[in-house]
């Protein structure tokens, strides 16, 4: 049994001794500097653009091969050097309790080391608002490594009474802990995750990271233990001659490494972390976690995911988001969930696996660095496979919902069987095919790619009565049906079929398909021009149609609203319709907790007076909207519909843009003497006044959105699309956007140099063109003072007027292209002084908190070297 007061005699003995010299604050502000440098001297702090230390966190592991031995060598080499150590082993002290106290003071002196480095934190905290978590858990990793090496060290200490030889020696193994999880990439297959996982790494960016995991915690207390014990057997040697002691001694280590190691599989197994992050960064949602525990353990998902180890700064909460998603799906799934994660460089060999394997390929995104654009091409792509399904996503775009796709990617994989969604043949070509009046191929649309990830897609025609099986149809642009289709798709609602219907008064990417336009011809006989074409059926009553569900849809009203979020879209036209938060049904799942949506010169729904069903508006208007009929907004002319601006009227109430009916609908009784009526039939359908509003162009704004214009388009239709098939699983998967603490104050030092810019540019722009407008007034007036003089006939005034543009264009064309090159240069000055300012930024910023960091150690060792002179004065 160990005695305390023995283990804290030693522990003060060592401790204070180091702090008694001005020698031992030198290395702390070494330490702290570097730890400094190495967090904020490089680029890619102020790339990345986050308010944290993850800099740094790459680097530790490597700067404490030099910070701990520089502790570790003088626990014990000093002690034999100075002979010390055989009047410490004769005290009335057992080797534990020698070996813990010698510990504890190395422990300690580290500990102040870390409480000096919160200068980083402090940095920090002044350019943003870091998340207190996982700074908690960021400090954490760094003790807990530092313990486990600082055992090492000692060990090494042991072997030699050289500090010097001590130093190199205790660097030498700790690397090996440090540098075992990098030996893995070279070894590849199996070793490379077993030698991983025996690593440094993987347990500290556990923590580093916010995330205090059990498997973390006890793979650094089996690693000190391990090597706490290799210091009590090196300890022992005095007393051990004999070579079955070292044997014995030696079976008691493997016990204890296979002991270790054993903990480390069974704390892997039970999964225990807590997430410290304010943000929730780490958490899991219950949909994620019921999904997992439903995965067969005879049948595991693997995923594997290419990721590149660098990313442009708008793609970097992206990396960080899917990187740590992806780790606590693995320590959730356990047995589950096979994980690897690939560093992936363009043209490197595992580049090639990804795309061979997996079709993932290096997407290009827009790098905007200090006002300038650039394109790089970067890895996010994940492959989920599960027996013979799989799922790829090629590109976590930053519009991704990251649990959500992979949380959906791997209950699509590991399910029995996919639901089935039907997509109606209609005009709107959803499903792509030839054009055959433009003889051209249209592209599907992406949103049968997004349908696929999760259901069985199949193509459903209405030509015929619908006799497929499936959980929901999808219909878009109702009002192109002919009235037999209508007809077939009316009694398929009548059975209690499910649908999400479609209808735009009208529709931007093709105003041909608008309600009032005529039945497009499919144009089979018009090839070659050689038959004339074959007249289709027209178009059905859409009006009756909406009528038998309860609905009123006015197909030549389109909706215009004043609200509009977005300054830097004022000049778009109230047709195009922003729907906030507050427009939103937060009653219903399917709406509840959206942000904002966009739809483009959409239409309205009423409900039917008299029909017994229940109309539930999903999505509607500010009060301050109204509607217009599309003959006062758009007219016909020799160029095509030109617009035209209507006068505004608004109606003081909101209009409902999306609602969903259910209900009974009792049938027309039969006549007289027939058989009773059928049953009432049971609605269940969801009907959107807009089509645009799931077309392309809204996940390319998702894959590539300017700041601040995320919209929810995408994650409402798929909403719709879940709850009339019955799953909601992932209704709520969809709406979470975790959110990572940025640098404020930088972004808004940059900002303002950049807003400068920006006017300094428009200011050059508007410059150059009043100066080619003066030039081109001169020149006019010059034309016209000859055109008007008296003294010149018609014959004249040609020749001269001739002669003059002749001149007076080539001084104008020269006049205009130094224009433009003073504009030029002004716009490359503004640019040039914009980057210098935040350059400046930048340096003052590295220079505060690399020079700043060490002073307190340093004030504190001139404080001790102060205290030392005049205690060696006063004995003097």
């Amino acid at each position: 049994m160990t005695r305390r007061h023995v283990i804290q005699a030693i522990f003060r003995r060592n401790f204070f001794a180091y702090f008694g010299s001005p020698t031992g604050y030198v290395f702390i502000a070494v330490f702290v500097a570097l730890s400094a440098a190495t967090a904020f001297w490089r680029d890619v702090f102020f790339t990345n653009n986050l308010a944290n230390l993850d800099p740094l966190n790459r680097y530790f592991p490597f700067l404490l091969l030099f910070f701990i031995p520089a502790v570790a060598m003088a626990i014990w080499a000093e002690e034999r050097k100075q002979g010390t150590d055989e009047l410490l082993l004769t005290l009335p002290a057992t080797d534990v309790e020698i070996v813990l106290g010698k510990y504890l003071s190395g422990l300690g002196i580290y500990s102040v080391a870390l409480l000096f480095s919160l200068t980083n934190v402090v940095v920090l905290k002044f350019l943003g608002s870091p998340d207190i978590g996982v700074m908690i858990g960021t400090y954490l990793g760094y003790w807990f490594l530092g313990g486990a090496l600082l055992a090492v060290a000692m060990a090494a200490s042991l072997l030699t009474s050289s500090q010097t030889v001590a130093f190199i020696l205790g660097a030498l193994f700790c690397a090996v802990p440090v540098f075992l999880g990098n030996a893995g990439s070279v070894a590849g297959g199996k070793v490379q995750g077993w030698l991983e996982s025996l690593g440094v790494d993987s347990a500290f960016n556990d923590l580093a990271s916010g995330v205090v995991s059990l498997r973390a915690i006890l793979y650094f207390v089996c690693m000190t233990a391990v090597f706490l014990y290799a210091n009590l057997i090196l300890l022992a040697r005095r007393h051990t001659e004999k070579g079955d002691q070292w044997l014995h001694f030696g079976a008691r280590t493997a016990s204890l490494v296979v002991i270790g190691i054993a903990l480390g599989v069974l704390a892997n197994r039970m999964g225990g972390r807590v997430d410290l992050t304010q943000e929730r960064l780490h958490t899991l949602t219950d949909p994620t976690r019921k999904i997992l525990s439903k995965i067969d353990p005879g049948r595991p998902v693997y995923i594997q995911a290419y990721i590149s180890p660098e990313v442009p700064e708008s793609y970097v909460e992206q990396r960080e988001t899917l990187l740590q998603l992806l780790k606590e799906v693995s320590a959730i799934g356990g047995d589950r969930i096979q994980l690897r994660i690939v560093e992936t460089e363009r043209y490197s060999p595992e580049a090639r696996q990804a795309e061979d394997q997996f079709g993932i390929k290096a997407a290009t995104v827009r790098n905007s660095a200090e006002g300038e654009e650039d394109a790089e091409g970067i890895f996010l792509g994940v492959a989920f496979t599960c027996g013979a399904d799989s799922v790829v996503i090629p590109f976590f775009n930053r519009g991704l919902s990251v649990e959500y796709e992979l949380t959906r990617s791997i209950g699509t994989v590991s399910g029995a069987q996919r639901r089935k969604i039907g997509v109606a043949n209609t005009d709107a070509k959803i499903f792509g095919g030839l054009d055959f009046q433009t003889m051209s191929s249209a592209p599907e649309w992406e949103i049968l790619a997004e349908l696929k990830k999760q259901y069985d897609v199949v193509q459903v025609g209405l030509d015929t009565p619908i006799t497929e099986k499936m959980d929901a149809l999808l219909v878009a642009q109702v009002s192109s049906l002919t009235q037999a289709q209508m007809n077939i798709l009316m009694a398929y609602l009548k059975q209690g079929g499910a649908a999400l219907l479609f209808d735009d008064p009208f529709p931007q990417f093709n105003p041909k398909l608008a309600p009032g336009e005529p039945k497009s011809n499919p144009g089979r006989n018009q090839m070659m021009g050689m038959m004339p074409p074959t007249p289709s059926d027209p178009k059905g009553d859409i009006a009756k149609f909406c009528s038998d569900i309860g609905l009123q849809f006015p197909t030549e009203t389109i909706i215009w609203d004043t609200y509009n979020p977005h300054p830097k879209l004022n000049l778009a036209p109230r047709e195009i319709l922003f729907v906030g938060q507050d427009r939103f049904n937060q009653q219903d799942p399917i709406t509840s907790g959206l942000q904002e949506m966009v739809l483009l010169y959409g239409g309205e729904l009423r409900a039917q007076g008299a029909m017994p069903l229940s109309f539930t508006p999903l999505l509607t208007t500010t009060p301050v909207s109204g509607g217009v009929l599309k003959s006062q907004l758009f007219q016909n002319s020799f160029f095509g519909m030109q617009r035209v601006d209507p006068q505004y009227r608004p109606r003081g109430q909101a209009a409902t843009l999306a609602a969903r009916i259910k209900g009974s609908v009792a049938p027309p009784a039969p006549p007289g003497g027939q058989a009773p009526p059928a049953p009432p039939a049971t609605l269940n359908l969801i009907y959107v006044a807009d089509l645009d509003c799931i077309s392309n162009l809204f996940f390319q704004l998702r894959a590539d959105a300017p700041e601040g214009l995320s919209f929810d388009n995408i994650t409402f239709i798929l909403n719709c699309v879940d709850v009339l098939a019955g799953d909601e699983s992932y209704v709520e998967l969809r709406k979470r956007r975790p959110k990572h603490r940025t640098l404020e104050s930088f972004e808004n030092l940059t900002k303002s140099h950049n807003q400068k810019m920006l006017d300094e540019t428009k200011e050059a722009e508007e410059k150059a063109e009043k100066a080619r407008s003066d030039a081109q007034a001169r020149f006019d007036a010059k034309i016209e003072e000859v055109r008007k003089r008296t003294d010149f006939d018609e014959r004249r005034k040609e020749m001269e007027v001739r002669n003059l543009q002749e001149v007076e264009n080539k001084r104008l064309t020269a006049e205009q292209r130094k224009i433009d090159e003073d504009k030029k240069a002004a716009i490359e000055r503004s640019k040039s002084t914009m980057k210098q300012r935040v350059s400046s930024i930048k340096k003052n910023i590295r220079n505060l908190a690399v020079f700043l960091a060490p002073i307190p150690a340093l004030v504190m060792g001139l404080y001790m070297l102060t205290r030392r002179m005049a205690a060696q004065g006063r004995v003097s």
